[in-house]
């Protein structure tokens, strides 16, 4: 959060125009103007929240994203094309200097969330009714709220700031708030959210991707996860799985392409929305994860996961799509890139190989998705077996959640998963957190989901065992880096510190630097 960088964006807010018949996210900066002379009709408070948008959906942002929730865990290695500073991030050697720590971008979003907050009650239009704003500040709460998410799960204390930057007289140098205060925050903003945000925008090309209910709701869920509140995790679980909007996409429909390839799918609930006549394309995928000029991205898969049965039953004949869906066929390096998102579609020929095709990076930009059906489903059976109220019941109920995405991804197979072979909470723990895995890979969540098990733990020693799998040459060291909690974390970059000497950098790294 550096201090000239805050005031200037908003002493001067890029303003956009929305023409009626313009995509609600398809916007353009159109100039500057000074704020108190900006606010004066709804189209206004609409043009700021598109920004808001297109701040969240900016190249920067992904890249975090990812880097953040997968290049950590064991999802990933590196390949050939791989940065010095990816390279460290793989190999745990994470520095304050590294550009993956800095957090302005999403303070950058928050600020122009702050902003709406805070002038768009004041708009005086016949037209704009009470219901519409508060609509519109449900949406740009909800954003705000999931910018804030990552920021405690990246960085634990951060702060914690709940008002635009409006003069050069405010103080910019605002210390760490709790984890706990921030999260506490976050619940009662979307709870008010819950009650204002439209249930639907209907099939409206132009509102696609917008925060209705079911996002709110989503976000919610995730935190209460994340907070131990397994009885509320479930409920708002429900409350989106209940949602007749959404539904599950059946095995013998591609289910995957569908997904990932053609955008917006019934499965979908808040993805971010690339298109070309937005001038919106989400390079960052086409860097990470391959492309049609370069299938091998920067990231590839560890060999535990694509060629033995650790992850996916490798057998002869792969039952699970999603191994042949997400993970392309081995390269002639050796390498097996990552298909998932920059793939457009993959069949099966007539002897059994899979024939992959890429969208064009050139044209058709992947969307990102930040919640789906099935990764709300797997929250509520992690919920169930943590919770576990009358033990067999909600051991179960788990295992008939696990139980219908596994067979969704896997058609041929005809028994179900038994309760008899799960005979202890850590064994259906350990089978919600692998098929989380299965399902989500390379979707942001996976190094969440380790920090989610560490932390119940109350140390590392799990999320270590699973983490080193990736990478036999540097495993003793990233084993050494991860035995302290705090070093699951990441460190407050180094230009953070400088602009407010009221921040304090994780312990973990301080002392690191000293080794």
């Amino acid at each position: 959060m550096k201090t000239n960088y805050i005031k200037i964006i908003t002493l001067a807010i890029t303003v956009i125009t929305l023409a009626a018949c313009s995509n609600y996210l398809e916007v353009k900066p159109q100039g500057q103007v000074v704020l108190g002379d900006y606010w004066k009709s709804e189209s206004d408070v609409d043009a700021v929240i598109a920004t808001c948008y297109r701040e969240l959906l900016s190249s920067g942002n992904i890249a975090k994203f990812i880097v953040w929730g997968e290049v950590r865990s064991d999802n990933m290695t590196n390949s050939f094309n791989i940065s010095e500073e990816q390279r460290k991030v793989l190999d745990g050697n994470i520095l304050p200097t590294n550009s993956y720590t800095s957090w302005s971008s999403l303070y950058t979003l928050i600020n122009y969330c702050n902003t709406v907050l805070y002038y768009a009650p004041m708009v005086i239009d016949p037209n704009f009714t009470v219901a519409e704003l508060n609509a519109k500040q449900a949406e740009v709460l909800t954003l705000r709220a999931l910018a804030y998410f990552y920021l405690v799960r990246v960085y634990k204390d951060v702060p914690l700031v709940l008002e635009p930057s409006l003069s050069d007289q405010q103080d910019y140098n605002i210390p760490q708030s709790s984890e706990k205060a921030v999260l506490d925050q976050l619940e009662a903003d979307l709870l008010k959210a819950e009650g204002w945000a439209m249930s639907s925008y209907g099939r409206k090309e132009y509102n696609k991707g917008r925060v209705t209910k079911a996002v709110v709701r989503a976000l919610l869920a995730d935190i209460y996860l994340w907070r131990n509140n397994y009885e509320q995790c479930i409920t708002y679980c429900d409350k989106i799985i209940q949602d007749p909007v959404l539904e599950l996409i059946k095995a013998d429909d591609q289910p995957f392409s569908k997904i990932f390839g053609l955008k917006n799918s019934t499965e979908s609930i808040f993805e971010l929305q690339y298109t070309l006549s937005s001038n919106t394309f989400n390079y960052t995928i086409f860097s990470f994860y391959g492309s049609d000029n370069n299938p091998r991205g920067n990231f590839t898969v560890p060999l535990f996961i694509a060629n033995d049965n650790t992850v996916f039953v490798n057998t002869p004949e792969i039952t699970d799509v999603r191994r042949k869906d997400y993970i392309k066929t081995k390269d002639a390096s050796g390498f097996y890139p990552i298909f998932k998102y920059t793939g457009k579609s993959r069949f099966e020929n007539s002897i059994g190989n899979s024939e992959y095709y890429y969208r064009s990076s050139q044209t058709d930009s992947p969307n990102w998705i930040f919640y789906r059906l099935t990764d709300i489903m797997l929250m509520k059976a992690e919920a169930l077996v943590q919770l576990s109220r009358t033990n067999t019941d909600d051991q179960k109920k788990a295992l008939d959640i696990v139980n219908t995405v596994y067979l969704r991804s896997n058609p041929t197979i005809i028994d179900s998963l038994s309760i008899s072979n799960y005979q202890t909470k850590k064994e259906l723990e350990e089978l919600v957190l692998v098929e989380r895995q299965r399902e989500l890979m390379f979707e942001g969540k996976r190094w969440f989901d380790l920090m989610r098990m560490a932390r119940r733990d109350g140390k590392t020693d799990r999320l270590i065992k699973l983490v080193i799998r990736k990478s036999e040459e540097n495993s003793s060291v990233l084993s050494s880096k991860l035995k302290d909690m705090n070093a699951l974390y990441w460190p407050i970059s180094e230009s953070e510190l400088k602009a407010n000497p009221r921040l304090k950098q994780n312990p973990f790294y301080e002392t690191d630097l000293l080794k």
